[in-house]
């Protein structure tokens, strides 16, 4: 699996000297990696990327599709998005070229559905960053000690259904300033997760179930230690802090033309293995309030890759 081009190459992916930047808002967005059937861009916090601007309003009428379709600014081909981020995270996000696709997919397998099937593939890896409430002692146990482990246990989706969830865990290091006397003592510490399955909210349910529960989760997480990051830390209010750091796909092919067609054309032919360095936002809450995690973490992010946006 070949590294694609990231955000630590030179800001000039697009062709002919256009702008490598899609715009929001009126906020530029980062392209980190681009093909000829897929764009990933680096999703920044508090930006809704499903049923929105960003991917495509919802529509009123029944015939709405989930995955819409939005333009690509650069060149004002329509994209697809291959995965969802949660509002307030941030980081990796997958898009296809919508004109790639094609109407019969059983003849036809388009790059969107190959792209979806590389992401869910068991092989195919992404890898998360939290910053979570906790130092990382769970019942005595020391869980920074562990390495990677696997929690294993089953949670409802949106409609209460129970379904099957595994996700892996690494905590890296951890934090508490408890001894020294401060009106409101901070406790945290930075987790790698990699979910091997796809349910909703699982990475942020796990957590709280291991009673570290991500900073700024308003769902699943405390909302007065998350009050105290928002009035005293200065945590956005819409912040969650999680963020996709890495994703690495693995190769997959597309036989575009019909059943009959003699050329088969590779979706992605090394893979995909793209970063999203941790931003600013994230960055700061630890380096100004607990200066002695970020020592600890940067060097353990740098073993999977993942640099903090300050670093790139």
């Amino acid at each position: 699996m070949s590294t694609s081009q990231n955000s630590h190459a030179p800001n000039n992916l697009g062709t002919n000297g256009e702008s490598t930047t899609l715009d929001f808002n009126n906020a530029p967005i980062k392209i980190l990696d681009r093909g000829p059937y897929h764009l990933v861009v680096a999703k920044p916090p508090s930006v809704v990327c499903h049923h929105s601007e960003w991917a495509g309003l919802r529509k009123k009428n029944k015939k709405y599709k989930r995955q819409n379709t939005e333009k690509d600014a650069m060149h004002g081909r329509r994209v697809n998005l291959i995965h969802r981020l949660d509002r307030g995270a941030s980081g990796c996000l997958i898009f296809s070229f919508a004109d790639g696709d094609r109407v019969d997919e059983k003849k036809d397998p388009n790059p969107t559905s190959q792209l979806i099937q590389s992401l869910q593939n068991p092989n195919s890896i992404k890898t998360y960053v939290a910053l979570v409430r906790g130092e990382g002692i769970l019942h005595g146990e020391d869980l920074k000690a562990k390495g990677w482990f696997t929690i294993d246990r089953p949670i409802k989706d949106e409609k209460g259904r129970v379904r099957d969830a595994i996700t892996e865990f690494r905590f890296l290091a951890g934090y508490t300033n408890k001894s020294a006397n401060e009106p409101q003592p901070v406790r945290a510490s930075v987790v790698l997760a990699r979910p091997k399955t796809g349910r909703w909210h699982q990475i942020r349910r796990h957590l709280n179930g291991l009673s570290h529960p991500i900073l700024g989760d308003s769902t699943h997480g405390n909302s007065k230690i998350n009050r105290e990051w928002r009035e005293y830390r200065n945590m956005s209010g819409e912040r969650t802090c999680l963020h996709l750091g890495r994703v690495q796909l693995v190769p997959t092919t597309a036989t575009l033309g019909g059943e009959d067609a003699e050329v088969t054309t590779n979706v992605l032919p090394n893979g995909l293995d793209v970063t999203c360095p941790i931003p600013r936002d994230m960055f700061d809450m630890i380096a100004v309030y607990m200066p002695q995690l970020l020592e600890k973490v940067v060097p353990l992010l740098a073993e999977e890759g993942i640099t903090f946006e300050s670093e790139a």
